[in-house]
């Protein structure tokens, strides 16, 4: 779903950026990559496997995940518990260099070999096509209309 873009907080040493989740502007910098994204709404069998079923979203969307650490043994007393998260996924910016960049197609997959793949497809077996038909159904043309700055004012 559509989050916003939370408030940057420069801290010391420089680089050192922590963000205020709370704080968020709705409109930002960035532009959007135009094509098929993954509809908004309950993503968890994409998530489930490595395999090509990706969720494909843009700046400013998230993927919100939960989980009931109450099934897990206490830890010893002055101790804390970390934790790890295991992604496996692509990234794709609009930088100049990038390939295709301003599109989010060709889509990546794990027997691509190289990106973009010349002489190959995204995969268009049943499974995929379930995949590309009755997840990602939100288009976009990369030309919405947008502020092109932060706005962070109070909106109740």
């Amino acid at each position: 779903m559509f989050h916003g873009y939370p408030r940057q907080i420069e801290a010391q040493p420089p680089g050192n950026v922590k963000y205020k989740y709370e704080e968020v502007s709705r409109t930002g910098p960035y532009a959007r990559q135009s094509g098929t994204y993954t509809g908004y709404g309950d993503v968890h069998s994409l998530l489930t496997d490595f395999d090509d079923r990706l969720v494909v979203f843009g700046s400013g969307e998230e993927v919100a995940l939960e989980f009931d650490p109450h099934s897990l043994p206490a830890v010893p007393k002055n101790w804390t518990r970390d934790y790890f998260f295991l992604a496996n996924g692509y990234e794709k910016d609009m930088d100049f260099y990038t390939a295709e960049g301003a599109t989010v197609e060709p889509l990546p997959f794990r027997n691509m070999g190289t990106y973009p793949y010349p002489g190959k497809s995204f995969p268009l077996d049943d499974k995929h096509l379930d995949y590309l038909l009755n997840f990602n159904t939100r288009q976009m043309s990369g030309n919405e209309p947008q502020g092109y700055w932060y706005d962070y004012s109070q909106r109740k």
